[in-house]
């Protein structure tokens, strides 16, 4: 009598390892296909580079309202934060592109080596 059940334990031991597997790899998978994956440059952005854009967005804003009074009144009417405004967009370079080269020095000569000591003569 007893030895049905120990072969029905024996059994339902066997069967649950590969059940129990089953199980554990059909929960990875669903929650694989509930997985969003974020796209790069998407409306998902840290809090920093959304602050960064809105402040050239309210840059370019203000520098062009301040070309369109140059334009209409003329550059006397500007106040002086607008010129120092306008000062600071002047001088602002631009970013250098991701792969470019650094510009040149303009002593540099094509094929000279030059590192920047100078040998006693």
């Amino acid at each position: 009598m007893l030895s049905w059940l120990w072969a029905l334990a024996l059994g339902l031991l066997i069967g649950s390892v590969p059940a129990r597997a089953w199980w554990i790899e059909r929960k990875k998978r669903i929650i694989a296909e509930r997985r969003v994956v974020e796209r790069p440059n998407s409306f998902y952005g840290s809090m920093a580079v959304h602050n960064q854009e809105d402040e050239e967005w309210w840059r370019r804003i203000e520098l062009e309202r301040l070309l369109r009074q140059i334009e209409g009144a003329g550059v006397g009417t500007l106040t002086q934060e607008a010129r120092a405004f306008m000062e600071r967009m002047a001088n602002l370079e631009a970013p250098p592109r991701r792969g470019a080269r650094p510009p040149a020095r303009p002593s540099a000569q094509p094929g000279v080596i030059d590192s920047g000591v100078r040998l006693p003569t």
